[in-house]
């Protein structure tokens, strides 16, 4: 019975080492499997890498050591608990600081002040934002402009010359060129000129004074004389001399006489007229020189001594015992120191020959009747030629001044005096062939890059030449040689004894 029990007993430890056995063995397999399938997949990996030369490896292990250590779990440990003890220890700090002054103004603290400040804030935010939106479509509008602005492209080099000062011509012969953005005029003064004169030198006598009236002058001589009674008064005393005397003249000489006591007639303005003109003066000063005479005092009369030579002198005077001693050259006569005796001697000494009308030999023509007669040569297309011509009267001016306009198509363009026998051309080689010749450039502020091609073209030619600027593309010029009453009086006179102004001449005119 014992023996069965025994047997009994030991069955369970066999049918466990069966068990384990077989999950032994079955781990085993998994093992080899797994093995098996890990040796596989290496496999795969390594045919899949691409190949690696000797100097790939080698830089591949360089970098591989340059890599930072990796810290071990102790040191990671080490500093975790380092910083828990600097987070304890802030922890710490923070309980030991004293808020009871940040505490103590939040009891005072108003929630409506903290709500207007707010608004404030979000107010001033808002105009800032909506002034920078308008700042950025400023930007924006100012960037498209940008885009549609035309690239700046600078203007094709042009011919510059240096200038070459040298002396002007003693007596030049000048041809005026006036240049403009579009081409160049020409204006020759002398031969413009020259076909009006002429044409006036034949009716001449027909533009001299033919019937002398008052109103014409009535505000310049009641300026000198101070009142029209003055004026008119005087009137029938200067008018005779209006042919050969400025009315300004006459009219003051006819004041310092009258305001000397002298009684100024027609005869004695006549006379004194005369003597002026060997005097080389005008009949204003010679009259106050018979003025201070009339009154004793003979140093003016005597200063206006036409002679050249000191040592012997035309002019004597000499004022003693209460007469006086003149002398013209050769003649002398002694007079009593009296107004009239003084008047009288000079008026006798108007009728000495030599001095008697020669005062005539000088010509003042009617200034209406020039014009007239310029106004119809205007209309000449022959004498006018490229410019329209307006005759004027000047108050102050002794000459009747012509205004000349370019007439529309006059002239040449740059491309037409380029060609080899333009007009231009032809005209720079009579200047050249005038020893004289000189070409005055006259430049509009727009035509400096036209004055240039014309200024080369005069180069090549060899022509003198010098340049100015013109304002307007206007000429003005004056009918010399045919003298006319100024209607307006001129500037006046420095005082005896005043010291001269001081004045500035301008520079002289030079070729370039």
């Amino acid at each position: 019975m014992s023996k069965r029990k025994h047997e009994e007993q030991e069955l369970p430890f066999v049918a466990l080492m069966d068990t384990m056995t077989n999950v032994v063995g079955v781990l085993i397999i998994v093992l080899v499997m797994v093995g098996l399938s890990v040796a596989n997949v290496v496999k795969k990996v390594l045919s899949d890498l691409p190949p690696v030369t000797p100097e790939e490896l080698k830089e591949i292990t360089q970098q591989v050591k340059e890599l930072p250590k990796l810290q071990t779990p102790e040191e990671i440990k080490e500093k975790q608990k380092q910083a828990e003890a600097a987070l304890k220890k802030a922890i710490e700090d923070l309980k030991t600081v004293d808020t009871s002054e940040m505490q103590s103004k939040m009891k005072f603290m108003d929630l409506d002040v903290f709500k207007k400040q707010l608004e404030d804030r979000q107010k001033e935010r808002e105009l800032a934002k909506a002034e920078t939106d308008k700042m950025l479509q400023e930007l924006e509008r100012l960037k498209a402009l940008l885009d549609q602005t035309p690239v700046f492209k600078p203007p094709p080099p042009t011919y510059v010359r240096l200038p070459n000062p040298r002396p002007y011509p003693e007596k030049p012969v000048e041809t005026r060129i006036l240049v403009a953005k579009q081409g160049v005029l020409t204006f020759n003064q002398t031969k413009f000129l020259q076909p009006i004169l002429d044409g006036m030198e034949k009716v001449k006598s027909q533009l001299e004074f033919q019937k002398v009236e008052y109103p014409p002058f009535a505000k310049l001589l009641e300026g000198i004389l101070g009142s029209p009674a003055n004026a008119q008064k005087a009137w029938p005393e200067i008018a005779p001399l209006v042919d050969r005397v400025q009315m300004e003249l006459a009219a003051q000489a006819y004041k310092v006489l009258s305001d000397g006591g002298i009684v100024p007639t027609k005869q004695l303005l006549a006379a004194l007229t005369d003597i002026a003109v060997p005097t080389r003066q005008t009949v204003l000063v010679v009259a106050e020189a018979v003025a201070a005479a009339a009154k004793g005092d003979v140093s003016k009369w005597v200063k206006l001594d036409p002679s050249r030579d000191p040592v012997k002198p035309v002019i004597k005077a000499v004022a003693a015992g209460g007469k006086i001693t003149f002398s013209w050259g050769a003649l002398s006569k002694e007079v009593k120191a009296t107004p009239k005796d003084v008047t009288d001697y000079f008026h006798d000494l108007g009728k000495v020959k030599g001095i008697e009308d020669v005062s005539k030999a000088r010509t003042i023509y009617d200034a209406t009747r020039i014009q007239a007669l310029l106004q119809r040569a205007a209309a000449n297309p022959l004498i006018a030629g490229a410019y329209a011509m307006e005759p004027k009267v000047l108050p102050a001016s002794p000459y009747v001044q012509l205004a000349l306009t370019p007439k529309g198509g006059g002239g040449e363009t740059i491309e037409a005096m380029k060609q080899p026998n333009s007009a231009y051309i032809r005209l720079m080689r009579d200047i050249k062939a005038d020893p004289n010749g000189v070409a005055v450039f006259q430049v509009m502020p727009d035509a400096f890059a036209a004055y240039l091609e014309a200024r080369k073209i005069a180069d090549e030619v060899g022509v003198a030449a010098t340049w100015e600027f013109l304002a307007k593309l206007d000429l003005a010029l004056n009918v010399t040689g045919y003298e006319v009453q100024r209607l307006a009086p001129t500037a006046a006179r420095a005082k005896a004894g005043t010291a001269a102004a001081v004045t500035i001449a301008p520079p002289k005119r030079s070729l370039d």
